[in-house]
């Protein structure tokens, strides 16, 4: 039976004979203003962002920068330097699937074009991995259609077995199904035309699309498809340093410096929803799906379980708009409670500037918690599960004042060094050029980010430990993506950084902690009756037993490829075990309401659980 509200994982954790869990700690000017209006004067900037002089800690390891020597030789192009539309500032998406289906995991990356008005518009870039890490180019397909492409999603659209690859941008959103062969083919037909904006002249804005995610809403086993958008954008004439023309037109101005105009005096577009029709193609059934929606300004879609009922629902992270929290009724159809339930403004009321989320269970209570990035002199938000709605803990953990001073984009949160807690991730980077200047507080070029939220109920951050770390080097990241790349049980990180090289950050930390990853399948063949497991497994979750007597604990996760900032991740649920050399029990909640417990088992492998069948393989990591 399916659990009807939040408890019911609660619930489960409990009959799991979890033990004690965590100690839950105690509760406790953004974007670019208005146009013309001015805000006062920081102090002078660092020479790059500083973060408080807070607590740190080595990993003891760290996360090389081998983009170059592994073959990944992805290069950004997101049009002019200045930054002079708001498209250019925005980057790209990076996307991890298995292409081939041999078990390694690929990279794709979106690209933009040296301009608006670009004669010949880019493609995605694939690399195809050899299993241990190292990445050739690969060709898309035989076609494809070529835009502005910034946000990706992956999962298995068609119901074949294998990953396919959903692509949007400026004008449109195109669907890529996975061949025996590992290559991708457009699937002509995917979407209704009539649901983007097409024409290229002047006069008319097009279709910009942001962060996708591919998740069954319905309970069919098919999945579906939320599709964020941002802004009305006529890429042929564009705002550009101001809104309106003669005596009434208004400079578009941050912090006194002329800028790019937008968000805040252009038009939202609203997000659209896909439903699946299980051959690779959906409906438009936003009218439908999402009754009342706002249009607010979109950049991230985080898709997850949020009140523990056994469906998806959908935190939607707006840009100088209220946030949506998009409850499921199990049917596909969400009502946004996000103000009732204390997420859609900041602490005092305000909107803020939602860039990237990422959902995990950080105080290990079994009730899914996550995090929303944010613009400058904003923090990065940090929301705690509860029986009613969420907990901000942003102050409590310090990330007020450990990330005030960046503009963050992409977010994760994993556990990167294996210890059994959970580390929070960010990308980083500003998206005026003219940050540079004097008397701003911040810079334009910033290192990506790593904290430790646990065991202590705090932001710790970690300290890079060479000039190659990806933490390092003041270069600023939009999209990112984790995957284990190399096979060795530690997820890894790729950033896609903006008009620069791309990142690969191998994770070498946590040397001597255990881990086990898994990888959660539904059946082959869709049972008769609903509700059905998709056949790649998204929304199902596992709880992992780890420890006996006053040592027990359990760890949480939830298959879902959809987070960060328009990329998607690995579907591979990684857990660390600390110093255990084994995991005690093994439980799978399915989307079908199937639950099932599987004995425990020795750490270090990387474990495939079918619905029905248990555990089908077990492979050690390299």
């Amino acid at each position: 039976m399916r659990a009807r509200n939040r408890f019911g994982v609660a619930c489960l954790f409990a009959g799991a004979s979890c033990g004690e869990s965590a100690p839950t700690p105690a509760s406790n000017p953004s974007r670019a203003e208005v146009p013309g209006a001015e805000s006062a004067a920081h102090s002078a900037q660092p020479a790059r962002p500083a973060l408080a002089p807070a607590l740190a800690v080595d990993l003891a390891g760290d996360f090389a920068e081998e983009a170059a020597a592994r073959g990944l030789d992805y290069l950004n192009v997101s049009g002019s330097a200045e930054k002079r539309v708001i498209l250019e500032a925005n980057g790209a998406g990076v996307a991890v699937l298995d292409l081939g289906s041999d078990g390694d995991l690929d990279i794709v990356f979106a690209q933009g074009a040296a301009a608006l008005d670009a004669a010949e518009l880019p493609r995605p870039e694939v690399f195809e991995n050899d299993g241990r890490g190292n990445f050739t180019r690969r060709a898309l397909g035989p076609s494809f259609y070529a835009m502005w492409t910034t946000g990706l999603a992956t999962g298995d659209v068609d119901g074949d077995g294998d990953d396919d690859l959903v692509v949007g941008g400026l004008p449109g959103i195109a669907v890529y199904l996975q061949g025996p062969g590992g290559e991708l083919t457009l699937r002509s037909g995917a979407i209704p035309s009539d649901a983007f904006r097409l024409t290229r002249e002047k006069g008319h804005a097009q279709s910009w699309f942001t962060s996708l995610a591919l998740f069954d809403a319905d309970g069919d086993g098919i999945l579906d498809l939320y599709a964020a958008r941002y802004l009305d954008l006529d890429p042929t004439n564009p705002p550009l340093k101001k809104l309106g023309e003669g005596p009434l037109a208004v400079p578009c101005t941050w912090k006194g410096h002329t800028v790019f105009c937008g968000p805040a005096g252009l038009v939202p577009q609203p997000d659209a929803f896909f439903r699946g029709r299980g051959d690779g193609s959906f409906e438009d059934v936003s009218s439908t799906a999402l009754p009342g929606h706002v249009a607010g300004f979109t950049l991230a879609v985080l898709p997850f379980d949020a009140d523990g009922d056994g469906d998806t629902d959908v935190f939607v992270a707006n840009d100088t708009s209220p946030n949506l929290l998009l409850v499921n009724d199990g049917r596909g159809i969400f009502t946004d409670v996000a103000r009732a339930a204390g997420v859609a403004l900041s602490s005092e009321g305000r909107m803020q500037a939602g860039m990237g989320a990422a959902a995990g269970d950080v105080n290990r209570d079994g009730l899914l918690d996550f995090a929303v990035t944010n613009f400058s002199d904003e923090a990065t938000e940090l929301y705690f599960g509860g029986a009613q709605g969420f907990r901000r803990m942003t102050n409590a953990f310090g990330l007020m004042r450990e990330s005030r001073s960046l503009l963050s984009w992409s977010v994760h949160i994993q556990d990167f060094d294996g210890d059994g807690w959970l580390e929070l991730f960010t990308t980083n980077g500003h998206v005026y050029p003219q940050a540079d200047e004097p008397h701003t507080g911040t810079r334009y070029g910033q290192p990506a980010t790593l904290w430790k939220l646990g065991p202590e109920p705090k932001a710790v951050r970690v300290e890079p430990r060479s000039a190659s770390s990806i933490l390092t080097a003041a270069i600023g990241a939009r999209g990112s993506a984790v995957g284990d790349f190399d096979r060795d049980g530690a997820p890894d990180l790729v950033l896609a950084r903006i008009d620069a090289r791309a990142a690969l950050g191998m994770n070498r930390t946590g040397a001597g902690n255990a881990r086990i990853a898994l990888r959660l399948l539904g059946p082959e063949l869709p049972t008769e009756t609903a509700p059905r497991t998709p056949r790649g497994g998204h929304g199902a979750k596992a709880i992992v037993v780890v420890g006996t007597g006053a040592d027990e604990h359990a760890l949480l996760g939830e298959v879902q490829t959809a987070a960060g900032f328009q990329s998607a991740s690995t579907p591979w649920l990684h857990f660390g075990l600390g110093a255990s050399k084994r995991y005690e029990k093994l439980i799978v909640r399915w989307p079908s309401g199937r639950v099932e417990e599987l004995p425990g088992g020795e750490a270090g492998a990387r474990i495939t659980v079918c619905e029905g069948l248990g555990v089908v393989a077990r492979e050690a990591f390299r």
